[in-house]
């Protein structure tokens, strides 16, 4: 049941925290006491997405800002883990895919050597969502010579097909 909450919960909380910030602070007094693994995860997730920093979370966690940086590497080691895990899958010639996508990891990577950013490849990506980008980029990362073949493989193509053609435009 907690999975279908959502879509009138999370707006809900954002329109409680602003029109009375205590009765949050409240409701996470209560997320503290009666579950405080997902009070610490909530905390290092800001952390994360920039709304406090290392200081603040060690002070709200009652810890230091070592251990808050060693629990924040463990937290995104798992979310990286679990996202790949449903997002990359290998088709039938061991290319590695978005899963539901006809986007090759190796064409994702490509692509963000060329911009240089995640918020760029949106555009040349467009059904692609941010978190697919990124697991696409960690399974490069944990995979350089699969991927790093695979697109020497594209290039090579590419460069035949233009000795083969020098006047076609492309």
């Amino acid at each position: 049941m907690t999975a279908s909450l959502g879509h009138w919960v999370i707006p809900q909380l954002e329109r409680l925290a602003k029109s009375d910030a205590g009765r949050i602070d409240e409701l996470l007094d209560v997320v503290r006491a009666y579950r405080p693994d997902l009070f610490d995860e909530l905390t290092l997730l800001a952390v994360e997405h920039g709304q406090l920093t290392h200081e603040e979370a060690a002070e709200v966690l009652g810890s230091d800002t070592v251990v808050v940086a060693i629990r924040l590497q463990t937290l995104r080691e798992a979310f990286d883990e679990a996202v790949q895990g449903q997002t990359i899958v290998k088709d039938k010639n061991g290319v590695a895919k978005i899963d539901g996508k006809p986007v090759s990891v190796w064409e994702v990577v490509r692509e963000y050597r060329r911009s240089g950013s995640v918020d760029a490849m949106k555009g040349a990506f467009g059904s692609l969502t941010e978190c697919e980008i990124r697991a696409a980029l960690l399974y490069a990362g944990r995979n350089p010579d699969e991927i790093g073949a695979q697109i020497g493989a594209y290039d090579e193509v590419v460069e035949r097909s233009k000795a083969a053609y020098p006047f076609a435009k492309g």
